[in-house]
């Protein structure tokens, strides 16, 4: 036993020895990231801040925000004064994919980690490269003027800023994708990504050219620009576009424009800021990670619904639980795949918080709120909050007792406790005597466990000899657990509503060298671990991720137009060695 005390101990003073060494820890909030973007003069760029913003708020982590006013010299001011704040990484988004190598170097000598954002650079080492497939979409435009013109025709490109990835990018992808047909391309020239400068170029263009049947531009802005020019020309001209910007979308669904290539700028900010958190928190990030694409046109139906849909805000009662992180991460993910802008707010189990998020959101003008409560009394007030503006509002995980909401999307959690309860029969053979650790008092998560718990063992002669309430956290899982040891001479098993707190509970009972079977709830990575490693006894697995997925599918629908069950299950099983 001294032994294994003596071994608890070192590894304790290791662990804090890594903590002190590590780059920030990820709870800390101490994290401070830098974020260049070349233009605030473009809404496209104001979206993508708006996303890292938002993001940055989420994960607790303090962003400054330089704009580089389109600029190489300004840029590369704008990153030697991010080195001198101390920030721990920057992400920009260049204004030239060479001329940033300067800035990105300058930030290389200084040992601090760079991720760019949309444009690539073509020197200077980055750890990261968050960006849509722009040869992709260039070549999607490209075969859609293709269908559109039946294949023969003569198109202008307005291609971006020169020396840019995305000016480079979307122009080699369009023209891939038109050199497999008759079209032809009378007319290339450089607009800036810029609207006036659309306007005008394009209005030399006209005059130059007698016969254009189609234009595409590398953004919307140059496509509006070109649209307006077109327009007081009075000659018909299909124009497509590329971000899929609201006044681009606006267009597209007045039958103004033909189609635009939907970006996601927020999403792509945000994604900027989940990986400078890895990088700080000292995680591996991918060389390169894509966001998806796809063309809205006012035809389909298809690609017109993510524009009707608008914005989507989702809140979280806490991001410093591995279960909700999986659920934003499910939600993120079917919100890339079908083009839905998706702003995400930890309330840190907080409910005034948690009130503060939906008012924030409102404001935002998102279209519907996924909130996942943080207490199912307390979240009332928010719901109502969203109710008097006339926001849908949908609850994930954890019900609420007041408010209108559209749908519920949730584990069954009452048949969850049963199953854990029958477990627990199962292996004890119908006897002994069990602790239940509670969850968050008021949420509809800890009440329908306990109740499925308490009603499967009601049939046997177990006997609960303490229930005591943890919050769902592992810490004080683990400091109830140690007080009930003490009181209670005997027990055979523990049964916690949340993997958090059985972890936290399977730690004190092994500091204190008793054999105790405990059996979880949420089947978390660290919590399936312990049962492969025969630790743990058992989990209900959930599937966080597929409740933040269908939650997004919920929206969608619902935004469509589409009727919503009130409850839609999501299913159970147990996971045992």
């Amino acid at each position: 036993m001294k032994k294994v005390l003596v071994l608890l101990l070192i590894l304790a003073m290791a662990s804090m020895a890594f903590v002190g060494c590590a780059p920030k820890d990820e709870n800390s909030g101490a994290g401070k990231v830098g974020l260049i973007i070349s233009t605030l003069d473009n809404p496209f760029f104001v979206s993508l801040k708006e996303g890292a913003e938002a993001q940055a708020q989420s994960l607790g982590l303090e962003l400054v925000v330089l704009d580089s006013q389109n600029d190489p010299a300004k840029e590369l001011a704008n990153m030697e004064d991010l080195l001198t704040q101390g920030v721990d990484v920057i992400l920009i988004n260049p204004t030239d994919s060479d001329a940033v190598g300067s800035a990105i170097k300058a930030a290389n000598d200084k040992k601090v980690p760079v991720i760019t954002l949309d444009r690539g650079a073509n020197t200077g080492e980055v750890v990261a490269h968050i960006a849509s497939d722009n040869i992709a979409g260039g070549k999607m435009a490209g075969e859609y003027i293709i269908e559109q013109l039946g294949g023969k025709g003569k198109v202008v490109e307005l291609e971006g800023i020169a020396g840019t990835s995305a000016a480079r990018d979307r122009g080699q992808g369009f023209n891939e994708a038109i050199a497999t047909s008759d079209i032809e391309v009378v007319a290339k020239q450089v607009a800036d990504f810029d609207r006036t400068k659309g306007l005008s170029v394009m209005e030399n263009l006209l005059q130059a050219q007698p016969e254009i049947d189609a234009v595409f531009a590398h953004n919307d802005e140059m496509a509006l620009g070109a649209l307006k020019a077109i327009e007081t020309s009075g000659r018909n001209i299909m124009v497509v576009g590329f971000d899929a910007t609201d006044d681009a979308v606006a267009s597209v669904n007045e039958g103004k424009m033909a189609a635009t290539v939907a970006q996601q700028p927020a999403l792509i900010g945000s994604l900027g800021i989940d990986a400078a958190k890895k990088v700080i928190a000292g995680e591996a990030v991918d060389a390169f990670i894509p966001v998806s694409l796809k063309l809205i046109t006012n035809e389909s139906a298809e690609g017109a619904a993510p524009a009707a849909v608008g914005k989507v805000g989702l809140v979280l009662s806490t991001l410093n639980n591995p279960f909700f992180v999986t659920l934003k991460e499910g939600a993120e993910e079917k919100a890339n795949e079908l083009g839905v802008e998706l702003i995400v707010l930890d309330s840190q189990n907080d409910p005034a918080k948690e009130l503060s998020n939906v008012e924030d959101l409102i404001t935002q003008g998102v279209a519907l709120i996924l909130i996942n409560p943080t207490d199912s009394d307390a979240v009332g007030s928010a719901i109502k909050a969203a109710n008097d503006a006339a926001i849908p509002v949908i609850t994930l995980d954890r019900g609420a007792n007041a408010g209108d909401v559209i749908t519920h999307i949730a584990s069954d959690n009452i048949a969850g406790g049963k199953m854990a309860g029958e477990f627990i029969i199962e292996k004890l053979g119908g006897k002994g005597k069990v602790v239940e650790l509670e969850g968050i008092a008021g949420t509809s998560a800890a009440r329908d466990r306990g109740q499925g718990f308490n009603e499967a063992i009601a049939t046997s002669e177990i006997e609960v000899v303490a229930k005591q309430v943890a919050d769902f956290d592992r810490t004080k899982g683990l400091s109830v657990m140690e007080n009930i040891l003490q009181a209670q001479p005997e027990i055979n098993a523990v049964f916690a509503h949340n993997d958090e707190m059985a972890l936290g509970a399977l730690k004190a009972i092994e500091v204190s060298g008793r054999e105790i079977l405990v059996v979880g709830f949420d089947a978390t990575d660290d919590a399936v671990k312990a049962v492969q490693a025969g630790d743990m006894a058992a989990t209900v697995a959930q599937q966080p991720a597929l409740i933040g997925s269908l939650g997004v599918e919920a929206a969608v629908k619902h935004l469509s137009g589409e009727a919503l069950d009130a409850y839609i299950p999501v299913e159970l099983m147990l996971v045992t060695e």
